[in-house]
């Protein structure tokens, strides 16, 4: 099997409505084997994503706008996030924003797996 690099082109970039009120998700890359993907997360303004915690690693950066993480947190244009088991937050936006998120494997799972 070769392996090759994939390119989208912004403009075949496929949005599909958001598991929250108020987002649109663009799925990018996935492996399912190890449970990671890449997506943008387009947050239009005033949604909300309730309180949640991470399972597995996320890793983000914001593209465009600006959100507020736990109600006191500001992120803007350019900013970086990580936040995994444990680390629980609740993202909101006046403005609307995007998202790029890198999900790694599940926590969980690679546990269970070094046990064996």
């Amino acid at each position: 099997m070769e392996n090759k690099h994939v390119i989208i082109p912004k403009e075949k970039m496929v949005w599909s409505p958001g598991v929250y009120e108020n987002t649109e998700m663009c799925y990018l890359w996935d492996d399912p084997e190890l449970e990671r993907r890449v997506f943008l997360l387009k947050m239009k303004p005033g949604s909300v994503i309730p309180m949640h915690d991470h399972p597995q690693r996320e890793i983000a950066m914001l593209l465009e706008g600006e959100m507020i993480l736990n109600e006191t947190e500001i992120m803007r244009e350019g900013d970086f996030l990580t936040a995994g088991l444990g680390e629980s937050h609740e993202v909101t936006t006046e403005k609307g924003c995007v998202l790029f998120l890198y999900i790694d494997y599940n926590v969980e799972k690679k546990k269970i797996v070094d046990a064996l």
